[in-house]
């Protein structure tokens, strides 16, 4: 059973572009300052755990477990695999092309369950208690609204899927969408950078 998405009124006002920026900002120090302490204190555990997870599943493990958290509403980052894969000795481009390419293809099959099947109950109440800026933001701003859950530290799907429910066009959401690819420089970097940071 669905619900229709014009029913759902925000209590809050969107972010303001200082907001957001404040936002994007701490969110990759705290990638950075996470890897850095990781590299410090359990640096040869982790290097086994990704070197064992590469061996294992390889690239394809890496692309299918963004493509999963990425395309599922749930409050679950694709950074931590990104982090395993750079560990395991992946290297940077590799880790890069992959996990971007595959939260990419996510934000589409997100899209399309949302434009398919609409948004279910239970989801719509969990978003709009968890993240009622979304729905505001895709109101206010369309497809920008799209962009920005994109950058921001919110799981990919909320977006997407609200994105479909509301019929945004395809091509304008699969141009917003884009914006995964430097958001995923951003984080390797932030990762690689933290890792060796810790490792010295």
């Amino acid at each position: 059973m669905t619900t229709n998405l014009d029913t759902v009124t925000p209590a809050t006002a969107p972010s303001t572009p200082w907001k957001t920026a404040g936002k994007l900002a701490i969110g990759f120090l705290v990638v950075f300052a996470i890897a850095a302490l990781l590299g410090a204190l359990f640096r040869e555990p982790i290097e086994a755990l990704g070197t064992a997870a590469v061996e294992r599943y390889g690239l394809v493990g890496l692309s299918v477990s963004v493509w999963l958290v990425d395309m599922i509403p749930t409050p679950l980052s694709y950074v931590p695999f990104m982090f395993l894969g750079l560990a395991g000795g992946m290297p940077f481009g590799a880790v890069l092309l992959t996990s971007a390419s595959a939260s990419y293809l996510a934000g589409i099959t997100g899209y399309g369950i949302g434009r398919t099947v609409g948004m279910p109950a239970r989801l719509e109440g969990w978003m709009h208690r968890k993240h009622p800026k979304v729905r505001l933001m895709l109101d206010r701003h369309g497809v920008w609204g799209v962009a920005a859950i994109g950058l921001l530290p919110l799981p990919l799907a909320v977006g997407t899927w609200s994105a479909g429910a509301l019929k945004l066009p395809l091509s304008k959401v699969a141009l917003a969408l884009l914006v995964r690819f430097p958001k995923t420089i951003f984080y390797l970097w932030m990762l690689e950078s933290g890792m060796q940071l810790g490792a010295g």
